[in-house]
């Protein structure tokens, strides 16, 4: 059989197209079935955060409730109560308080609480310093929220930090 160049050329476009059909077959669509598979996943736990996320705020909300329904924003004259319960539950901790400062109460126009922003400087151990901040959730006195954290290690110490925190604590507006 004599190899013209329109039978070269039909063998190899047969084999050309044979090619991608393994291609196609072996290699294509089993990566598409796997892309397919793993974007229903990917739906699925899309589905699953956004229900976590709706739980997560009401719990949110419930939580807020039971704060609000549990503790009442203390007034100007019992700032010092409050700065003490916290300092004391710092103390009974290990927290070494080097310095508290109190600064402006601010009041919003409107609010129905102030708030007295209150410096502190500290020293502890990371382990001491993650009680006290988890501890000022249990405060009864007051109602405080963290503002700001400064963490340095001691430079001749490396377990001992030196910390600088702003806690906002909340006052009644009336």
């Amino acid at each position: 059989m004599e190899l013209t160049k329109e039978r070269l050329t039909i063998i190899i476009a047969s084999a050309i197209a044979i090619v991608l059909v393994g291609i196609y077959a072996f290699l294509y669509r089993p990566l598409i079935s796997q892309c397919i598979q793993a974007g229903r996943e990917c739906k699925g736990i899309e589905t699953e955060v956004s229900e976590a996320h709706t739980a997560i705020e009401l719990l949110k909300i419930e939580l807020l409730k039971q704060v609000a329904t549990k503790r009442t924003l203390i007034s100007e004259k019992d700032i010092s109560l409050a700065i003490d319960e916290f300092t004391k539950q710092g103390r009974s901790g290990g927290i070494n308080f080097t310095s508290i400062v109190p600064r402006e109460i601010k009041a919003e126009a409107g609010s129905m609480y102030k708030v007295l922003p209150i410096d502190m400087e500290m020293e502890s151990t990371y382990k001491e310093l993650a009680v006290f901040l988890g501890s000022l959730e249990q405060l009864e006195k007051s109602l405080v929220t963290v503002k700001d954290l400064n963490m340095t290690s001691d430079k001749g110490k490396r377990e001992k930090l030196d910390t600088r925190l702003t806690v906002n604590m909340y006052l009644s507006g009336r």
